[in-house]
């Protein structure tokens, strides 16, 4: 399975100079908890909702910071033509819970370790519907 079929679009995406007052707004618009910082088409950052919090917030910043400023830059990008397992393999080598996804056009997506594990789940569960349907079925008896 290739990672376009999993990950979520679209994603938030702004330039580091937008303030993070005005990346809170979209957050909170979009129903997001990730934004990708993009400069010239590539990816040159994230911020989480946590960034805000502990890299502006309680380092008593103001809204009109940068999102450019409290980003994590460079971060780890995959590719939308990318087997799921590529995706399973930075999650277990990293501590983020997201991956933005580009191509050479830009940023096409995200990816989450929900994602996956939804994924897991219903594969899971297709796997196991008809074991479960034969055991709940009455035996017959022969003779």
């Amino acid at each position: 399975m290739k990672i376009r079929d999993l990950m979520s679009t679209p994603v938030v995406v702004v330039p580091p100079i937008t303030p993070v007052r005005d990346v809170a707004r979209h957050m909170d618009y979009s129903g997001v908890g990730c934004v990708v910082v993009s400069e010239q088409g590539g990816v040159a950052g994230v911020v989480t909702d946590r960034d805000l919090a502990l890299r502006v917030l309680a380092q008593g910043g103001d809204g009109d910071t940068p999102v450019g400023r409290v980003m994590s830059p460079h971060p780890v990008v995959v590719r939308p033509e990318d087997e799921i397992e590529v995706a399973f393999e930075k999650f277990r080598h990293h501590t983020f819970r997201r991956l933005p996804v580009a191509d050479e056009a830009g940023v096409v997506g995200m990816l989450t370790i929900d994602d996956l594990l939804l994924q897991m789940h219903q594969l899971t569960a297709d796997l196991l519907t008809p074991v479960v349907r034969e055991i709940s079925e009455p035996q017959r008896q022969s003779g």
